[in-house]
């Protein structure tokens, strides 16, 4: 085994354990991706579903996160939960995770699944129309689907860290 290109946490007194930074992850609000143009880093906000490793992000056809996917497939994704400023301390308690992989968009049954965990995150009430089982058209996707992208980022690592009040 070789030496990683991820750096080790540098305050071990607040690292998490993996499965605690998989759980942020997996119950954050939202999250920040962060791509790379090869000039600039492009950091946005984005709501997104985690399954068995992957995270699921819904998109526009088109715009600046898909462009720099294209040419960096390198991504870093971030999820803050539990934040709390504590003035009288000077600092903030919080809970965070970051994951960094690989981004590829997603199409066909793989999309479908995807979008379904998107709306039972978001939208549960509308979970049951999204069901991979619906009648789709003859490319394998449903009508309400035609207008987004899906991009899937296969995790390589995971590092969670907190701080308590």
């Amino acid at each position: 085994m070789g030496v990683s290109r991820f750096k080790m946490m540098r305050r071990k007194d607040r690292e998490l354990p993996i499965g605690k930074a998989l759980e942020i992850i997996e119950k954050g609000e939202y999250g920040v991706l962060s791509t790379f143009d090869g000039e600039y880093p492009y950091g946005v906000p984005v709501n997104y579903a985690y399954k068995d490793g992957i995270i699921y992000i819904h998109c526009a056809l088109d715009g600046k996160k898909l462009e720099n996917i294209s040419k960096h497939p390198k991504v870093s994704f971030s999820v803050t939960a539990k934040s709390k400023v504590l003035p009288e301390k000077l600092t903030t308690a919080y809970e965070s995770a970051i994951a960094f992989g690989s981004a590829e968009l997603v199409e066909g049954v793989e999309k479908r699944v995807a979008i379904y965990e998107l709306v039972k995150k978001y939208s549960p009430q509308l979970a049951e129309k999204y069901k991979i089982n619906v009648p789709v058209d003859g490319n394998g996707e449903e009508e309400e689907c035609k207008n987004t992208k899906v991009i899937k980022i296969v995790l390589e690592h995971v590092t969670g860290k907190s701080r308590v009040e």
